[in-house]
């Protein structure tokens, strides 16, 4: 039906139209059954000032357009964090934060439980604890950032990431909130502390520890007050919240994990004092090895195992600490280059550890320890004497084999880990054989260690079947056997498993026993493999990796290969005079048979001339230059078989 022209400016109308197309006065109702009229009847709305509207103009509701906001429950990424720390990050979408946490966390957990070193166990505990705290703590907080829309503002400035930064380093909380003069002042204090102030130790330094752990939260504390500024700043004013928008943060108290990251602070900080506690329940003045301690007054020197008279013999000096005494006699064992200015030192720990033992305070474990380090400071005294060429200390030598026998006697293997029986039983063979010369001792001891699977053990036992040492049975294959046994324990007695790899290689080229597939360069390359996984730890010339890299010369020398860089790599390894680099030089030409003579026969150590001479010969038979070998072998034969015996054996292979 057309509703006519339009009555204000006479244009025609048409079928559906209900206002005017030119100038848009209304037009008469329409009656249509037309069904896009109808609907656009139906949509008409007269508004209060009498205006028709479409609807296109009407004002849009705050936040209509915005993306809607993703719920994450804070309860459980609490959770989540709680079982697995950094799961509850994973959980709320921040992946990174996650990563780092839990990678840091299972690294705390391989120092805790995988270090036998107490400083790092301590470590290792102390990232355990604050990064699981941190990590339940973040993920709850984390989570209702998320719902009221302030998590990425967060993100740049956290507070949590700040405490626990400052709670594990030396300020580098600091630096991440762009307080870096701060950051600067503390960094470079504490090292100006840990470098410049000599080391407090005994009671007073379990104190000062605890000191530096409340210096710590103060840090913490200033970090998180830091971090919270600066996001006051960043968020205000507020953003308008959504209508309807939910105004409870979590259905879990947030008393939950605040409260439980106190009970871990509280508890972390409780285990401190207690060990402190501990240490003055168990004698104050300082008995016992599990607390740092310090003994006071003069020991007594009515029965000095050096002869003579005690005064004569050590020194009574100031009050000592303990502790200092048994790392310094641990510092002593991973020495090589111990000398006569150690002794005294030694026989001054011999002096506490005798104290220690009379004054019969000692529960059973320390007890042990005890009678285990003061051998080992009998043993390395006359170590040094045996090294230098003089006459041992038969006194000290028995009282050696007396304490290591009480160490075996207790059947105890003690909180620390060095002191077992079978370490007991190794060492005490090694006193019985260089110190007193008695092979059906040293052999009772090294035969019930080796049965124990110690690599020392079965190492030196290894060498027995193949010398004859002792009147041990010669069994060449009995000995490879043994030293692959210890060449599979790794690193985990330090050099054994690296010495008998080469051990491999010098019986397979000069026995000629071997197994398929054995190689002597292989076997030398093997035990690299495990020098390599000690040398950032020790030095450049861990497990004497420059002798090594002398015989890999001569093995490739065999085999027609001349390659002096060997050499020069194993030169650089060395750190003044030694047989290995008097070698060496010869080798290269540097200097002549001559001068390499005299610089062997001033070695005080019979070992080392033994192995010097050897490989001396070894040179000369493979450049045919037999009447200096036989020279050479002459010498080891001076020396005798109880220096010289794996030497003399694989000498047979030259038929001198």
């Amino acid at each position: 039906m057309n509703p006519g022209p339009c009555p204000q400016c006479a244009a025609p109308g048409g079928e559906g139209f209900i206002f005017c197309r030119n100038c848009g006065a209304t037009l008469q109702p329409i009656v249509s059954s037309s069904p896009a009229v109808a609907e656009a009847r139906e949509r008409i709305r007269p508004t209060q000032e009498g205006i028709i509207s479409l609807g296109i103009n009407d004002a849009i509701p705050v936040g209509a357009l915005a993306p809607e906001v993703p719920h994450k429950s804070a309860g459980l990424a609490f959770l989540f964090s709680l079982i697995l720390p950094g799961a509850g990050q994973f959980y709320c979408g921040k992946g990174t934060r996650g990563s780092i946490t839990l990678a840091f966390w299972l690294f705390g957990l391989t120092l805790c439980f995988m270090s036998r070193q107490p400083d790092y166990q301590g470590s290792g505990l102390l990232l355990l604890v604050v990064l699981w705290t941190f990590s339940f703590l973040d993920a709850y907080f984390t989570a209702i950032e998320i719902n009221s829309r302030q998590d990425s503002q967060v993100d740049v400035q956290n507070p949590r990431v700040a405490v626990t930064l400052n709670l594990l380093t030396a300020g580098f909380g600091y630096f991440y909130l762009g307080e870096r003069t701060k950051g600067i002042v503390i960094l470079v204090g504490t090292q100006i502390v840990r470098f410049g102030v000599p080391r407090i130790t005994g009671f007073a330094g379990g104190v000062v520890s605890l000191a530096l752990i409340v210096v710590q939260m103060v840090m913490a504390a200033d970090a998180y007050r830091l971090a919270r500024l600066q996001l006051k700043e960043a968020l205000d004013p507020q953003p308008e919240q959504p209508s309807g928008a939910d105004t409870v943060a979590s259905r879990l108290p947030v008393f939950v994990p605040v409260g439980l990251a106190c009970l871990a602070g509280a508890g972390f900080i409780a285990l401190v004092i207690f060990g402190l506690a501990l240490h003055a329940a168990r004698g104050g003045a300082g008995h016992g090895l599990s607390a740092r301690s310090t003994i006071s007054g003069h020991p007594d020197h009515s029965q000095s195992p050096f002869g003579g008279s005690p005064s004569q013999n050590t020194p009574v000096g100031p009050p000592t600490d303990l502790l200092s005494a048994v790392n310094d006699i641990q510092r002593l064992e991973g020495k090589t280059d111990r000398s006569q200015d150690d002794i005294q030192e030694l026989k001054g720990d011999v002096q506490i550890f005798g104290s220690l033992l009379r004054g019969r305070n000692l529960n059973r474990d320390d007890a042990v320890v005890v009678h285990f380090y003061k051998a080992e400071a009998f043993r390395l005294i006359n170590s040094i004497h045996y090294q230098d060429g003089e006459p041992v200390e038969p006194a000290a030598a028995r009282e050696a084999i007396s304490d290591f026998d009480a160490v075996i006697t207790s059947n105890v293997n003690t909180y620390v880990p060095a002191v077992n029986v079978s370490n007991a039983e190794y060492y005490a063979g090694v006193v019985a054989r260089d110190h007193l010369q008695s092979f059906s001792l040293t052999y009772k001891y090294w035969e019930r260690c080796a049965w124990q699977g110690h690599a020392g053990c079965l190492n030196v036992m290894a060498h027995a079947r193949l010398t004859g040492d002792g009147g041990q049975k010669v069994d060449i294959n009995e000995a490879l056997d043994l030293h692959r046994l210890v060449f599979n324990t790794g690193v985990r007695f330090r050099c054994a498993g690296a010495s008998s790899a080469l051990n491999i290689a010098e019986i397979v080229y000069f026995t000629g026993v071997h197994r398929a597939g054995d190689d002597e360069l292989e076997w030398v390359n093997k035990s690299y493999g495990l020098m390599d996984r000690l040398q950032l730890a020790e030095s450049k010339d861990a497990c004497n990796r420059a002798h090594a890299q002398v015989e890999e010369f001569l093995f490739q020398l065999s085999r027609g290969k001349r390659k002096p860089n060997i050499l020069q790599d194993a030169a650089q390894r060395l750190n003044g005079e030694s047989p290995t680099l008097a070698l060496i030089q010869m080798f290269s030409g540097s200097i002549d048979k001559t001068e390499f003579n005299t610089t062997i026969q001033s070695t005080k150590s019979g070992r080392d001339r033994c192995t010097a001479y050897f490989d001396a010969m070894w040179y000369s038979q493979l450049m045919k230059e037999t009447a200096a070998a036989r020279q050479y072998h002459q010498r080891l034969l001076d020396i005798g078989p109880f220096q010289c015996g794996d030497e003399l054996t694989y000498a047979r292979k030259f038929k001198l």
